[in-house]
């Protein structure tokens, strides 16, 4: 194995954990502007039936009403933007420890995690580019779990494909959140691998 600092570890573990904290936050974002979405939904209060006139207008106003359909529209924009910006994330964060897992498999001591970003902060990741690492791990390394959570992230990002089932079914949230639970069970394994590593002296080893 190359020679490095003991280090490398610990800032590849602060890497990963800073992707989960990211997903974490817009999860938590995209369901408060979920659960804002439905509490002013113009279709669940019954407005107040007052009227306002407006000089040289035909026709009078009903404020509140236009006050609800303006907040509805508002946090409907809000809801869809926050499930992007969770989704993407998610995506990073199951990309970003897996790479790291693979990295650490192949004997490497990577500092940080590593990954593709546009120029607007996106990361352009499809769920089939995920490695796969049902035979370089083992089952108590979570070998089973990734395996089974990357085939449903596939299938999510296929079914998503259709816009039919994406409004009728969530998948967007369905995708998001199994990509969010892949990253967390690869957290684990990448725990589980250098907790091996240092059991056995890899880490500090030339």
């Amino acid at each position: 194995m190359p020679e490095t600092t003991p280090e490398w570890h610990l800032s590849l573990l602060d890497s990963v954990r800073a992707l989960a904290a990211a997903t974490e936050e817009l999860r938590a974002a995209h369901q408060h502007a979920r659960h804002t979405a439905r509490i002013t939904d113009p279709g669940r209060i019954v407005p107040v039936p007052g009227l306002l006139t407006i000089p040289g207008g035909d026709q009078p106003v009903r404020p509140h009403d236009e006050a609800l359909w303006q907040l509805s529209d508002l946090y409907m924009v809000l809801e869809h933007h926050t499930r992007d910006l969770y989704e993407n994330a998610a995506l990073g964060y199951a990309h970003g420890t897996a790479n790291a897992v693979a990295a650490v498999l192949r004997a490497e001591r990577p500092h940080h995690a590593e990954l593709p970003r546009d120029r607007h902060g996106n990361y352009p990741l499809a769920a089939d580019d995920l490695p796969d690492l049902s035979n370089s791990l083992t089952i108590q390394a979570g070998a089973r779990d990734l395996t089974a959570l990357r085939n449903q992230l596939i299938a999510c990002e296929q079914a998503q494909d259709t816009e039919e089932a994406t409004e009728e079914t969530g998948l967007s949230t369905t995708l998001a959140g199994t990509a969010h639970a892949y990253g967390q069970h690869a957290e684990r394994a990448l725990h589980h691998l250098i907790h091996y590593a240092d059991t056995h002296g890899f880490l500090r080893a030339s």
